[in-house]
Parts: structure tokens; sequence; C-alpha cells
């Protein structure tokens, strides 16, 4: 699970996408309610986006913090960890 924490990310959980804003309810009932919302899911939608950093990443020979990589990724807190189909 720590290959999936995404370095200065906006949700640095891998497994919900609370905002680093949202951090002030920790503990709190709001937090459980957050955690729900905010629920990561493994979609085909992500999983394309992974896959097309992956290309990027080992096909094409750029490196991870390739700034086309981190434009695909960083928005859901995404990493390029794994990929099912490559």
């Amino acid at each position: 699970m720590l290959a999936g924490i995404r370095n200065k990310a906006r949700c640095p959980c891998p497994r919900c996408l609370i905002p680093k804003a949202l951090f002030k309810n920790l503990g709190m009932v709001r937090d459980m309610q957050q955690r729900e919302t905010f629920r990561h899911t493994d979609d085909e939608s992500k999983k394309n986006l992974v896959a097309t950093a992956w290309e990027i990443i080992y096909k094409k020979n750029y490196a991870v913090d390739y700034e086309g990589v981190d434009t695909l990724l960083k928005e859901q807190s995404l990493v390029p960890s794994a990929v099912s189909n490559l």
C-alpha cells in the first residue's frame, strides 16, 4: 500500500481521494462520510491512465517525473505502479 502513496499529491491516500484541505476532519463523523464519498474505485478509466503512463515511461523511455506522465496521473493522485494488459 505504501507504494501507492503519491508524494506531494492533491489526495495522498491511495484508498480514497480526500483532498488535503479536508484532513482537518480526521477522526470525526464527517471523516467517515468523506471516506465513503471520496472512495477510490479501480475502474477502466483509471486503469487506462496508468497504462498510458506506463507506455510513456517504458516504451517511449521518458522519465517517471516527465510532465506528460504527471499531467495524466496527478489529478487523481495515481501512480504508475501496476498495469494488467501490457
